[in-house]
């Protein structure tokens, strides 16, 4: 008995194949999870005020990430957000470090402010 080719049956396996493809495809979740807390950690930070450069690119990584996840496109989407991620980490950091450094000064500023109340001060001893 000789075997037939039946043309119906080619959508069919063309089918199976695409499908079968698209089962090997795991978005990365864990990193996509991981990126948008740190996007949101940063803006908690202020980074958008302290580090406007590294936050807008944070944003637009992560625009783009959230793009590239419409059209599947897993290596797109894990290379940006791992790039939109290190983005938002160094604006949260800048951020905190901006912070710190208005803290420090305005310290030094009021150290400055007591001493000079105290030059200014007339000593308790002279009136006796």
């Amino acid at each position: 008995m000789r075997a037939r080719f039946n043309p119906k049956v080619l959508p069919v396996a063309g089918l199976l194949v695409v499908l079968s493809g698209c089962a090997n495809v795991i978005m990365p979740n864990e990193q996509i999870e991981l990126t948008r807390n740190a996007v949101n950690r940063a803006v908690s930070a202020d980074a958008t005020h302290y580090a406007p450069v590294e936050m807008r690119a944070a944003q637009d990584k992560l625009s783009a990430m959230d793009r590239a996840l419409g059209h599947l496109d897993v290596n797109t989407v894990r290379t940006l957000a791992e790039q939109s991620e290190a983005d938002a980490r160094l604006a949260e950091r800048k951020a905190l470090a901006s912070k710190t450094q208005e803290q420090l000064e305005d310290a030094q500023k009021g150290i400055e402010v007591l001493k000079q109340e105290l030059l200014d001060a007339p000593s308790e001893t002279s009136v006796l």
